[in-house]
């Protein structure tokens, strides 16, 4: 839901999300869109095994991830920082994948 409308996103689609107070913007490869929610809805919200929250402000889709160095993710030409309290989550959860 954003300025006053629903727009649907295709899961697919998103890159990530970036928390910022009390609202969030979901980036796609096309746009940008902010909606009135915060993180800890969206991260319910999402599968699991496909999205995964990697800092206090960030829901990555695991799929685009372009590079992993230390505690740094690369998407889309975008670092995204990897929070010391998910480190350890989403390591494991990469750890087999192919990325």
């Amino acid at each position: 839901k954003t300025e006053h409308k629903i727009q649907k996103i295709q899961l697919d689609d998103i890159l990530y999300i970036e928390g910022l107070k009390d609202y969030i913007s979901i980036f796609t490869k096309s746009e940008r869109v902010i909606t009135l929610q915060n993180m800890k809805k969206m991260e319910e919200t999402l599968p699991k095994g496909e999205f995964i929250r990697v800092h206090k402000s960030y829901i990555i889709s695991l799929d685009k991830v372009e590079s992993i160095e230390r505690s740094r993710i690369a998407i889309a030409g975008k670092i995204i920082p990897i929070g010391d309290t998910y480190r350890d989550e989403f390591f494991k959860l990469i750890d087999g994948r192919n990325i």
